[in-house]
């Protein structure tokens, strides 16, 4: 492996943990960094996108996935990241249309059939809760 690859893995590394810890543009400025060498890094790309999610550019973060999506629409990661984007800006049914897509393209993989579950049974409870109140 070289040092290349080492830098790009620490720098990937480094945006995720920057995404946990709410540092949006840092992270974004990592991402940026990595894809100065692979502009069509379609995970890279869909990091970014969540990123500008999570830090209430929405329209933008979705554009950008929209764009990783373009570049390999048959990736999980890309998949399940643009999904998660789409459940933490709150937008619920877009992320189970992703799975949904995910789903048609790998039928047993169990965990995007829990995440669905688990979306629809919190949307099912969400609809009960405000119902009785």
């Amino acid at each position: 492996m070289g040092s290349s690859s080492i830098d790009e893995n620490i720098l990937m590394r480094q945006s995720d943990i920057l995404i946990a810890d709410g540092n949006y543009e840092e992270a974004i400025d990592c991402l940026n960094m990595l894809l100065e060498d692979k502009p069509d890094d379609e995970e890279v790309l869909s990091m970014k996108g969540l990123a500008y999610c999570l830090k209430g550019e929405t329209e933008r973060g979705l554009d950008i996935l929209e764009e990783a999506l373009a570049i390999d629409p048959f990736s999980k990661k890309v998949l399940i990241t643009f999904a998660d984007a789409c459940l933490q800006s709150s937008m619920p049914e877009k992320s189970l249309e992703i799975l949904d897509r995910a789903i048609s393209y790998y039928p047993d993989d169990n965990g995007f059939l829990m995440l669905k579950a688990t979306i629809i049974g919190a949307l099912s409870q969400s609809r009960i809760n405000s119902f009785f109140n």
